[in-house]
């Protein structure tokens, strides 16, 4: 008989996360497979042991948005802009969510801001939108 662990949140081959990454990790797997009411518990797990995990708050912004909780999303959005303002990421999803809550002026600002941190990246534009 194969050997099973049990956590709280049911049979798995992996142990429960020890740390704020490997809830972050384990909720991007989640959200990747469309599961995202759990991808935002195990988010928030990740935000309660680390409150200036940046990655945690963008993840469950994105993952708030999929759901349709716009306002929510729009509040871990902004959170992750506060931790990191640099970041272009975060006002191109923020401005996605801004049209879906229909916020268009709001949209266009964050769509600028975008646009004016990649142009002035040495990088390049970051992956996402």
């Amino acid at each position: 008989m194969a050997d099973q662990r049990v956590t709280r949140r049911g049979p798995t081959s992996e142990p429960e996360p020890q740390d704020a990454r490997g809830y972050n990790e384990r909720g991007n797997r989640y959200s990747r497979t469309g599961i995202y009411g759990k991808a935002i518990s195990d988010y928030t797990s990740a935000i309660e042991l680390d409150s200036t995990f940046v990655e945690a708050y963008f993840n469950r912004g994105g993952s708030y948005y999929e759901v349709g909780w716009y306002e929510e999303a729009l509040a871990d959005l902004s959170k992750a802009i506060q931790l990191d303002p640099k970041d272009d990421r975060f006002y191109a999803w923020r401005s996605v969510v801004y049209l879906f809550n229909d916020q268009p002026d709001l949209a266009e600002a964050d769509q600028e801001t975008c646009e004016e941190l990649r142009s002035h990246s040495t990088q390049g534009p970051s992956e996402g939108l």
